[in-house]
């Protein structure tokens, strides 16, 4: 894939993540489970209200994780970086209002009191942050002071959990990641990226084998499938990247940038509009 698929590829999968917590995949498939259920197939119907619903969320964990590859294309390809590294945080700034009312509304749909001071930074933020690490990493490299980089990684990590940025904990490190492995072949990255994406979700890895033995393992186990597992998947499918930009002018810049708020604002009057789930 070129980079405007790669981009248009993981706005879908951003959309069905944002999409499924206001429209629950279990809600949408109970009319069939219940079917099954009703027929005597209860073992197909178990299967369709628990794994395959599970197998269909690793759809939106793919998107994430080329985001932020797309954020290293762009500081290897942009014509002025800072300019590229405004876009990003103004957007991060103006989608961050629909952002928070998302997430009241989806809070709303299951009967939880939310609040908007505990919402969290969108994840431009975080990418906008990322952004500013290359940078600072490229400066410290022309003045023959890279063995700084990992404080300066560590700091921007450090600041994006004290900021509810979403995914502080690891995106920052995968741009990293992303930025430092540009030049090894595919089968060096399908190797590397496994480490990689383990310590960028270190806390679920770590929950797992805490739990082991446990009433909460196979939760623990259930929500680090999902996540840790459908990260790699997402880094895998950035190795499909040709080289090529295809057509990105500033019609679909534009849209794209426009398009994060807009959703977040649709789903948040969706969520408000309709009855409660629970």
């Amino acid at each position: 894939m070129n980079y405007r698929q790669l981009k248009i590829f993981a706005v879908v999968c951003m959309v069905f993540d944002h999409v499924v917590r206001i429209f629950p995949l279990t809600n949408f498939f109970a009319p069939l489970g219940d079917f099954f259920w009703n027929c005597g197939w209860n073992g197909l119907s178990d299967w369709l209200m628990n794994d395959f619903t599970l197998y269909l969320m690793f759809i939106g964990r793919l998107a994430a994780p080329i985001f932020l590859y797309c954020i290293t294309l762009g500081f290897l390809h942009t014509s002025n970086v800072w300019r590229y590294l405004r876009r990003i945080l103004i957007t991060a700034v103006i989608a961050q209002v629909p952002y928070t009312l998302f997430d009241l509304a989806e809070s709303r749909l299951y009967n939880i009191e939310g609040d908007w001071r505990e919402t969290g930074l969108n994840i431009l933020f975080t990418l906008t942050l990322g952004l500013l690490v290359l940078i600072v990493h490229e400066e410290l490299k022309k003045r023959k002071l890279i063995i700084f980089s990992p404080l300066v990684l560590a700091a921007a990590t450090w600041l994006a959990v004290q900021l509810s940025m979403e995914g502080g904990k690891g995106y920052i490190f995968l741009i990293f990641i992303y930025y430092i492995c540009r030049n090894c072949t595919r089968w060096q990255k399908v190797l590397l990226f496994i480490p990689a994406i383990m310590l960028s979700r270190y806390g679920l890895v770590w929950w797992v084998i805490k739990s082991i033995g446990t009433e909460e393992f196979t939760g623990a186990l259930r929500n680090c499938v999902l996540n840790v597992l459908g990260n790699y998947f997402g880094m895998l499918v950035t190795l499909t990247y040709n080289g090529e930009k295809g057509k990105t002018g500033k019609g679909f810049q534009f849209f794209m940038y426009a398009f994060y708020p807009a959703h977040f604002a649709l789903l948040a009057l969706i969520g408000f509009l309709r009855p409660p789930l629970l």
